[in-house]
């Protein structure tokens, strides 16, 4: 009852966060824990792991519904594409401060990679490697815009160390004020 209960509280505020444009302050741990949460029934139907390390401290004054839609895009496009089918992976979601008042939030896989001829274009809409298995190609470049014109940074993509790819959402701590008609955009 208590395990229903966080998910249902945790949907709850995920859902309120995504169909509101509020800039709010907010803890990145109990934020990211949240989206997780939400996406356990997705991953319950594969065989990868998700991990996540988030300091305690970090708190933002930003739009955590904007911020959660690009972390689902990221996770979600990972799930779709790092691996073969019927292979096993992890994903894992870090933060840390770049700067006094930068974060870092990257969402790394340890799958295939990203081929560098499709890099110059994952970002581009409608943009997909996933035609006929559910793919728009709309997700990264839904994220890419977000994170540039909402929260005021920026989305990069690189190869992981050893293998995979790793996505790094560079925001400040204090996201920009919106004007009204920016935030209509959003709620739309």
């Amino acid at each position: 009852m208590q395990r229903a209960a966080e998910l249902v509280s945790s949907f709850k505020q995920v859902a309120a966060d995504q169909t509101s444009a509020a800039r709010r302050r907010f803890n990145l741990q109990d934020m990211v824990e949240d989206v997780l949460l939400t996406l356990q029934p997705t991953l319950k139907r594969t065989v990868h792991r998700l991990h996540a390390d988030i300091a305690e401290d970090i708190t933002l004054e930003s739009y955590p519904g904007v911020i959660g839609q690009i972390l689902t895009n990221l996770i979600t496009n990972a799930l779709m594409h790092a691996w073969a089918s019927g292979d096993s992976g992890n994903i894992s979601v870090l933060a840390q401060r770049m700067e006094e008042d930068i974060l870092r939030l990257s969402v790394a896989d340890n799958g295939s990679g990203i081929a560098e001829s499709l890099k110059k274009k994952i970002f581009e809409p409608f943009f997909t490697t996933a035609m006929g298995r559910g793919g728009t190609g709309l997700g990264l470049n839904i994220a890419y815009n977000s994170a540039r014109n909402v929260l005021g940074g920026v989305l990069l993509c690189e190869d992981g160390e050893t293998e995979g790819a790793v996505f790094h959402l560079d925001i400040p701590l204090h996201a920009p004020h919106l004007n009204s008609n920016e935030q209509d955009t959003i709620r739309k």
